[in-house]
């Protein structure tokens, strides 16, 4: 779970999962209220864990697999994904570019 750099206040699932769907940069700390940034390292983690879901399909449908359980193993990697998401969170008190 992510941690303030500035409180040290370690958030819960649930507000990390809240504020995933926030699309700003800025993240807010529930406890302090100081801007907070995802991480460098945290940002291109989330970004290769969402890919993870979609290269699934590949190997199923190769081997011919039905489409209803693809579609079935697809919802329901996309539900882990979206669940664990919040624990690869890493904060920062500056943004971090990404080059």
């Amino acid at each position: 779970m992510p941690i303030c750099q500035n409180c040290g206040c370690k958030w819960t699932w649930r507000e990390t999962f809240a504020k995933m769907f926030t699309f700003k940069n800025k993240i807010r700390c529930p406890s302090c209220n100081t801007s907070q940034y995802i991480s460098k390292k945290s940002r291109n983690q989330l970004s290769l864990f969402t890919v993870i879901p979609f290269l699934i399909w590949i190997p199923f449908v190769s081997f011919g697999v039905p489409l209803v359980y693809i579609l079935v193993l697809e919802f329901v990697s996309y539900a882990l994904v979206l669940m664990g998401m919040p624990y690869l969170y890493k904060l920062s008190n500056e943004e971090e570019p990404m080059w």
